[in-house]
Formats: structure tokens, C-alpha cells, sequence
């Protein structure tokens, strides 16, 4: 039996559906629904409204992972499935649990929060074949860099890489696969 392939997203909620990150991500959901992977996120508008547009433009699934402590259980229009939480915990756990690839675009706290507890809990699980995430983007440089040089030992490092754009994650995709 094959083995379901799952991709969360983390990334902002602003609107602005004409900017470079927002088309990349269209692009991404729609090379990870290709490659066949079901695409997670939290469901509202931005970067998770862009890869769910980009997922199911070509047939693929796009699961939504919203919360109600945030305000609304009501996921965007390009969804396939919506799954409500109570809690922000409960929303992380389902957007982290079984995940294979992370992908980081664009975002703020929220987003900085969502990739601190998935980093942790990859970590923490030493599982044989660990998720990678993937940051994508220079506004990333600075960050991931005071991450290396003072919060995580050398040796895990590679759990996680900061890219230039969607052709790069492409590449990066396909040696993982």
C-alpha cells in the first residue's frame, strides 16, 4: 500500500493575492498536489488560501486546519476538507502530526510559532525519516542564522534550509522524494 504523503504550510493571512509569494505559493500547492501530496494548512486567506488554490487546481486535496480561539471555523473557498478546532494547540497538532514536508512562506508571529513547536516536536521524535522544512525566502537569512549560531547544536541543522524560491523548493522536493 502506498503511503499518503502529507505537506503542511505555514504563512501569512494578508490578502494581497498579486504578490510574488502568494503566486509562488499557488505554484507550490499545485507541484505538491502533482507529486501527490495532501496539502495542510490553517485554512484562511494568504499563504493558505494560495496553496490551496494551487493544490486543488489540478485535483489535489487541500485540507484546511482552522480555529475557532482565532475567531472562525469558516475556511476559504478553495478547500476540499475543514477541519474546526477549539484550541490553537489542537490546530498545531493536527497541521504537525504525521507532516513529511513544512513549508515556511511569508508570515508573522503566527507563522514563527507554528515552525518553533514543529521544529521541537521533529526534534524531539528523532524519527528515522524526519520532515524537512523548507524556508522560503531571504527574509528567513537572518533568523535561521541566530537559530544555528545559539539555539540548536550543529548536528541538527539539517532538519531545516532556507531557499530562494519555488524552483529551488522544486529541486529540494525531488531529492527528498
Amino acid at each position: 500500500m502506498k503511503k499518503v504523503k502529507y505537506a503542511a504550510l505555514f504563512g501569512g493571512s494578508g490578502k494581497n493575492n498579486t504578490s510574488k509569494e502568494y503566486l509562488e505559493t499557488v505554484q507550490i500547492g499545485t507541484f505538491l498536489a502533482e507529486k501527490g501530496y495532501i496539502v495542510k494548512n490553517g485554512g484562511y486567506g494568504g499563504m493558505m488560501e494560495a496553496v490551496s488554490k494551487g493544490a486543488t487546481s489540478t485535483g489535489g486535496t487541500a485540507i484546511g486546519v482552522t480555529c475557532k480561539q482565532v475567531g472562525s471555523a469558516e475556511g476559504n473557498t478553495f478547500l476540499t476538507e475543514t477541519i474546526a478546532t477549539q484550541t490553537l494547540y489542537e490546530r498545531l497538532e493536527i497541521l504537525i502530526e504525521n507532516t513529511d514536508v513544512f513549508i515556511v512562506q511569508k508570515g508573522g508571529i503566527g507563522t514563527l510559532s507554528e515552525v518553533f513547536l514543529a521544529l521541537d516536536i521533529i526534534r524531539k521524535e528523532k524519527i528515522e525519516n524526519q520532515p524537512k522544512l523548507f524556508f522560503i525566502g531571504d527574509l528567513w537569512n537572518d533568523i535561521i542564522a541566530q537559530i544555528q549560531s545559539t539555539l540548536l547544536p550543529k548536528h541538527e541543522h539539517n532538519l531545516f534550509k532556507v531557499i530562494n524560491d519555488f524552483e529551488e523548493f522544486k529541486t529540494q522536493l525531488e531529492i527528498l522524494n
